[in-house]
């Protein structure tokens, strides 16, 4: 072989290992970017629910808290019933023929279990805010709704 060819070769497999590598690194990345960034919000939502806490007084902190550990075990178990939903929908939008109607059902059935759990956090506020002062409501809602700790 000639000296351009051995070059053009070796280039070529450089080229091919680098390329591999850069969407292998890119797969992995991305799964360990996902645990990374749950653990990190995890931490964030720790750290903005004492500073919630910390604005209450410690009667309605408590009440908060137990409300709070409501909400978590009925989400724990809406859990299982979204995943189902969300395999429903793939499985109504993969069949043949397609069912439009079948699809839009589905869709319904997981928004539905969606808005059940925003009227759970909802009612959770407004039971909290029944017993609030107004100065304790526009601090706690300036900690909710901050905008600088939301993506």
């Amino acid at each position: 072989m000639n000296k351009k060819m051995k070059t053009f070769i070796s280039l070529s497999v450089f080229l091919n290992v680098l390329l591999v590598g850069i969407i292998l690194g890119g797969v992995s990345g991305g799964f360990s970017k996902h645990h990374f960034d749950r653990g990190h919000k995890s931490e964030q939502m720790e750290q903005r629910l004492s500073r919630i806490l910390a604005v209450l007084p410690a009667e309605k902190n408590a009440l908060f808290k137990q409300r709070l550990n409501e909400l978590k075990v009925l989400k724990r178990t809406d859990k299982e019933q979204m995943k189902f939903a969300r395999r429903n929908i793939l499985q109504v939008f993969e069949q043949e023929p397609f069912d439009k109607v079948a699809y839009q059902h589905a869709v319904q059935a997981l928004n539905q279990l969606h808005q059940t759990q925003m009227d759970k956090r909802v009612s959770l506020l407004a039971d909290v805010g029944e017993y609030l002062s107004p100065k304790e409501r526009r601090q706690l809602s300036s900690l909710i709704m901050k905008r600088g700790e939301r993506k």
